[in-house]
């Protein structure tokens, strides 16, 4: 049975959670609310693979995706706790924390950063590159688990339209901010 929409001007039709009408079926948004669940149940699983990863060499998910944040972008130069966090997309008092807990372990070095004393520059030590490099059969496994069945075709089209949905994802964040806002 159809959920009530009090905003419709009968009070009838149905209570939509989207009002695009390319994402409605036959007036019914069920088919995107399956989506959304399916990209969420995706998302918990994912960060679920990440905790087992992190897990193989004895870190949380977030320390093991900042370790291999510092070991990608150090190809492309000097990476800071800024850097690390842009990427993330995370607070930057997290990452902090998470770093300095990844330097106590020593498997990240900071270093001073001559282009600004704010900051520091990270890189990963011997031991962090070490486990890092362990990971790297499992790491494998699991991506090639996780993509099978796609063509490279598939591939491509899904990887512009997670790029595409980044950027949404992050207007709808600044919607959502404002709303709650005008409700308080």
């Amino acid at each position: 049975m159809l959920e009530r929409n009090p905003n419709s001007p009968s009070g009838s039709g149905p209570n939509l959670t989207i009002t695009r009408p390319e994402f409605l079926v036959e007036g019914s948004d069920s088919g995107f609310r399956k989506f959304i669940y399916d990209l969420l149940i995706s998302s918990v699983q994912m960060e679920k693979i990440r905790e087992q990863i992190g897990g193989l060499i004895d870190l949380n998910g977030l320390q093991y995706h900042v370790l291999t944040v510092i070991s990608e972008r150090s190809a492309l130069g000097p990476v800071t706790v800024g850097d690390v966090v842009r990427t993330l997309q995370a607070g930057a008092t997290h990452i902090t924390m998470e770093t300095g807990r990844l330097v106590r372990a020593g498997l990240v070095e900071k270093h001073p950063n001559p282009e600004d004393r704010r900051s520091v520059l990270l890189s990963l030590s011997k031991k962090g590159s070490t486990a890092l490099a362990s990971l790297t059969p499992a790491r494998q496994e699991i991506n090639d688990t996780i993509f099978d069945g796609f063509s490279k075709d598939d591939f491509e089209n899904f990887q512009k339209l997670m790029l595409k949905m980044v950027g949404t994802t992050s207007n709808a964040m600044v919607v959502a901010d404002k709303i709650k806002q005008e409700k308080k």
